[in-house]
């Protein structure tokens, strides 16, 4: 006979904690529900049609004493009071884990205070993906609330099991040791909606994880918050883990221990839109940028503004922001909506891209003198702005400047010169070369400094003329006039 039946209405104590707005499930108020066997469990854990539920949760459980080749087999939720925390497996083996299911790292179910109470029961969980492969309706561990409303999740105590918590470790006949950056195990709590379909909202939680060249799990209990899942009329979990086979699925044992799911009462006001959570933008071109959130439970649609102007809105959790400007930064916000209700409006900074070279210089004229050559141009225009020239002589960079004129002295007289230059724009973007060949003056062409005709200057070294412009070489140069004759100094 199933003693479900027999007990489900006739329950001596509440099962259900009032505390402040929450309802929370308090295991040892059915303990007596639920006979355990001399190893910890209940005893009904390889029965068919049962399960485990109060006044408020009903917690899934599929079971049958023959589940092929005359092994018992169960799935779902069991409760337990067993507390065991050895470790039955090793590397390459883990058929003693069969009958020792039934532990907690914790040692025992959690008290109000979050510590583990010796003794104290707890739900064991065991994720029975397989089934769930072929039928994506089913959902092995599911929470339903028997009032058949919608309720707000407020959090749960979640542990991990020794057999996944000793396997992450050390391997055992599936499952390989966590030594990888990047292995993990988590659990992903799903919501249900009035039709028992997903909400399509979740919250994940990490059981164990290899970063920073170590692996971090913890073997106490660890609350879990749900209040992202939003209303719903049901929760179901599952298990995600780095550790898989193509062909199996999870090698990692897919267990973990729950106690003291708590809900807000069906009876409390409809709770406020929370603010988008999960910014990120995802790519970003020369006048677009795409920005991706979380979806918000209830939300109807989503308003976005760039910088203080409104932008568009959306019932999907990505938008394109467009008609931007290159090169330039946005502060892209995004508030949800439901009828008349708002949630916080939450930001991300992000910038958009250039990726346009300047035009090439146009209008290259040179000004030769006999050791010298005074180089012009015409600005290159870009779709943002120009940066710099880089001048280049025979090939190679002589200068960078901002200007559109570039000097290049000490060259030799009557000697033609490759000239070039290219423009850079602010994000690195450079044109081609514009290119000109010009040669330096000869030695007659500085002229007699003593005719009347001529006013120009030239400046000498050791009696050597270096040119008509005032030299940059530090140096004694002679200036010689039409009139005159003076010493120049440069430092």
């Amino acid at each position: 006979m199933n003693r479900l039946l027999l007990f489900c209405f006739s329950l001596a104590v509440c099962s259900l904690v009032h505390a402040a707005d929450t309802l929370t499930l308090d295991l040892p108020a059915i303990l007596d529900n639920y006979m355990q066997t001399p190893d910890g469990y209940w005893e009904d854990t390889y029965a068919e049609d049962v399960v485990i539920e109060d006044e408020l949760f009903r917690f899934s459980h599929t079971g049958s004493s023959d589940g092929g080749g005359g092994m018992a087999y169960w799935e779902g939720f069991t409760l337990c009071t067993s507390g065991d925390t050895q470790n039955y497996g090793k590397e390459g083996d883990s058929d003693a884990w069969i009958s020792r299911q039934w532990g907690c790292m914790a040692g025992g179910g959690v008290g109000k205070d979050g510590k583990a109470v010796p003794g104290a029961p707890y739900l064991v969980a065991y994720w029975g993906f397989s089934l769930e492969l072929l039928d994506p309706d089913y959902h092995s561990l599911r929470v339903d609330f028997l009032d058949k409303k919608a309720h707000l999740p407020v959090g749960v105590w979640i542990c991990n099991h020794p057999w996944p918590y000793y396997g992450n470790i050390n391997g055992d006949g599936f499952a390989s040791a966590f030594s990888q950056e990047g292995d993990y195990f988590a659990l992903v709590a799903h919501g249900l909606n009035e039709k028992g379909e997903s909400t399509g909202v979740t919250v994940r939680f990490m059981l164990a994880e290899y970063t920073g060249g170590a692996l971090h799990q913890s073997a106490g209990w660890e609350y879990m918050d749900l209040s992202g899942l939003g209303a719903v009329n049901g929760i179901y979990f599952t298990m995600e883990t780095s550790d898989t086979d193509a062909l199996y699925g999870a090698n990692t044992a897919v267990y973990f221990c729950l106690d003291r799911l708590s809900v807000l009462s069906a009876e409390e006001e409809k709770q406020p839109l929370v603010r988008p959570s999960g910014l990120q933008a995802v790519s970003a071109g020369e006048d677009s940028i795409l920005l991706a959130w979380n979806k918000v439970a209830g939300a109807e649609e989503y308003l976005l503004y760039a910088g203080e102007e409104e932008a568009g809105k959306t019932t999907d959790t990505c938008f394109v922001f467009r008609n931007l400007q290159p090169l330039a930064s946005y502060t892209l916000s995004v508030m949800a909506v439901s009828g008349k209700d708002t949630s916080d409006i939450a930001s991300l900074t992000a910038s958009t891209t250039d990726n346009t070279a300047p035009t090439v210089p146009q209008g290259l004229h040179a000004e030769p003198e006999l050791y010298s050559i005074v180089l012009t141009w015409l600005p290159s225009e870009d779709n943002v702005e120009v940066k710099r020239y880089t001048v280049w002589l025979n090939g190679e960079a002589y200068r960078q400047t901002s200007s559109c004129t570039c000097t290049l002295v000490g060259l030799e007289p009557a000697t033609e010169y490759l000239l070039e230059v290219s423009a850079e724009d602010k994000a690195g973007n450079k044109s081609g070369r514009a290119q000109l060949r010009a040669s330096t003056l000869t030695d007659s062409a500085l002229g007699d400094i003593d005719a009347d005709d001529t006013d120009l200057s030239v400046y000498t070294i050791d009696g050597k003329p270096v040119g008509h412009l005032l030299p940059e070489k530090r140096g004694v140069y002679v200036l010689k006039t039409k009139n005159r004759q003076s010493t120049i100094v440069i430092n």
